[in-house]
């Protein structure tokens, strides 16, 4: 075994032993729940079109990124990441890269979490900052307003050991990066991945931005391996664009 996953079994033991009347009430059940099944099964569709992109990996490390803010990335990946443990099986560790706007962490409703870039640069055990979304297979690392430039974390030796031990303890990773109008960490972490999947907002994201934003991750060797057209507006029922 791993020693992230030692070092997740230690926190968790460490939990257990806290008194009850100072322990974190349990996840909601409700969270880990799809409140729409249009977009679930989209999100599935989705899965298998990845899984044929990349049908060899063991452990799939994927990057969902947009071009600016607004654009639904931190929506897309959670519920990417809840179909993909609750409806396939799969471990999968939800990676919150976004230290500008860290939403993950408030969604869960984790209290007061101890996030992965200060385990990294404190070289602290990576599993105290890694937490399981209630009973179920679905994890989630959380990102926290950092003054640490994060761009030097993601180019150390440091990062690469941290992918690779990732690869050993889930199934699929999933970072939530912030657009790249807002920071330059995203643009980081693009070829450390095995893929990356553009989030682009139906009607409100120029074709121009989004070109600018695909040569960019091109040319620091990112694997752009589709876009995701978020918030498109239906003009007539959906049923019947089915059929077209």
């Amino acid at each position: 075994m791993s020693k992230i996953y030692e070092a997740m079994q230690r926190a968790h033991m460490e939990k257990l032993s806290i008194e009850n009347d100072t322990a974190s009430p349990p996840m909601p059940l409700n969270l880990l729940v799809s409140p729409d099944k249009e977009l679930e099964e989209e999100m599935l569709s989705l899965y298998k079109i990845l899984d044929t992109v990349l049908p060899n990996s063991k452990c799939k490390i994927l990057q969902f990124i947009g071009s600016r803010e607004g654009e639904g990335v931190s929506t897309i990946i959670r519920e990417f990441a809840r179909v993909a443990a609750n409806l396939i099986g799969h471990s999968v560790l939800l990676l919150d890269a976004d230290r500008h706007n860290p939403t993950q962490g408030h969604f869960f409703n984790l209290k007061h979490p101890y996030c992965w870039i200060d385990a990294l640069k404190d070289g602290a055990q990576i599993g105290k900052a890694i937490h399981q979304i209630g009973e179920s297979s679905l994890f989630m690392s959380p990102s926290c307003n950092s003054s640490v430039y994060t761009p030097e974390i993601f180019n150390s030796p440091t990062f690469s050991g941290f992918c690779q031990n990732l690869r050993t303890d889930f199934d699929l990773v999933l970072i939530d990066s912030p657009p790249l109008t807002v920071s330059p960490d995203g643009l980081a972490v693009a070829a450390k991945v095995d893929g990356v999947i553009l989030v682009v907002e139906a009607e409100k994201t120029r074709w121009q931005t989004v070109r600018r934003v695909r040569d960019s991750i091109s040319r620091v060797g990112g694997n752009i391996l589709g876009v995701v057209l978020n918030k498109r507006r239906y003009y007539i029922p959906q049923s019947i664009y089915k059929h077209l």
